[in-house]
C-alpha cells in the first residue's frame, strides 16, 4: 500500500488524472526535478504499478510515456463498506429483518453451489478442512481445533466487520455455507457482537462419524 502525500503518490494520483505522461512532463506539473520522477517511476515499475511505452515521434529520440497499471488501483481510495451499509439499510427499511435474513441465506446458498461439487466422494474431516481453507481464501485467517463439544472454526479477521458490526446478519453467511456443506449443526461459540475478539462457529460431527 501507498498512502499519504508522498510524491510517489502524487505521481499516481497525476498518472490517473492524465491517463499517460512523460517524466519531463510529469517533473513539470510536480515542481520536482525529472531525476527524481524517474527514480519514482523506476520503482513503480518495479512494484507493478505503472507500465512504460515509448512514444514516436517525428524527430528525436522517443520519449517513454508512463501509465497505470490495473494493480495500481488499489492504492486509491475505496469505499465498499459504506456502500455496502447504505444498500443494507435501504434493503432493511423496505423489507425489514426478515429481508436482510434472505439475503446472506441466499448469499450463502450460492457460494455453497459453487464449490458443493469439490466435497464429492470426501469423509466429513476431508470436507470441513476444505471449508475452512476456502473461507480462509477470503483473508479471514480461519483454523479450526477440536473441542469437546465439537470441532470450533475461528475466524480471526473478519473482511466485513464494519459492516457486520451494523448488521449481524452479516455472520450468518459462514455458519449457513458450512451447515449445508456438511449436514450438520452449526453454533456460535464467540461473537463480535458480544464484544469477543473474533467469531467463532461450533461444527458438530455426524453421529455416524
Amino acid at each position: 500500500m501507498i498512502a499519504g502525500r508522498s510524491t510517489r503518490m502524487e505521481v499516481l494520483e497525476l498518472l490517473r488524472r492524465k491517463g499517460h505522461a512523460s517524466a519531463e512532463s510529469i517533473a513539470s506539473d510536480l515542481g520536482v526535478t525529472p531525476n527524481a520522477v524517474r527514480q519514482h517511476l523506476t520503482n513503480l515499475e518495479r512494484d507493478g504499478f505503472v507500465v512504460s511505452q515509448p512514444e514516436r515521434r517525428a524527430r528525436g529520440r522517443p520519449s517513454l510515456l508512463f501509465s497505470l497499471t490495473d494493480r495500481a488501483d488499489s492504492v486509491f481510495p475505496k469505499r465498499y463498506g459504506q456502500l455496502a451499509t447504505m444498500v443494507l439499510q435501504e434493503v432493511l427499511e423496505m423489507g425489514g429483518e426478515e429481508a436482510l435474513d434472505e439475503i446472506f441465506a441466499r448469499v450463502a446458498a450460492r457460494h455453497a453451489a459453487a464449490i458443493e461439487k469439490d466435497l464429492e466422494g470426501l469423509d466429513f474431516d476431508q470436507k470441513l478442512k476444505r471449508v475452512v481453507a476456502w473461507i480462509g481464501r477470503a483473508g479471514t485467517l480461519a483454523e479450526q481445533t477440536e473441542t469437546e463439544e465439537g470441532v470450533k472454526v475461528a475466524i480471526h479477521n473478519c473482511p466485513f466487520r464494519n459492516t457486520a458490526l451494523k448488521f449481524p446478519q452479516v455472520c450468518s453467511i459462514t455458519p449457513h455455507l458450512m451447515s449445508q456443506l456438511l449436514g450438520t449443526a452449526i453454533s456460535q461459540a464467540d461473537s463480535i457482537h458480544r464484544h469477543d475478539p473474533y467469531c467463532s462457529f461450533v461444527v458438530q460431527r455426524p453421529t455416524d462419524s
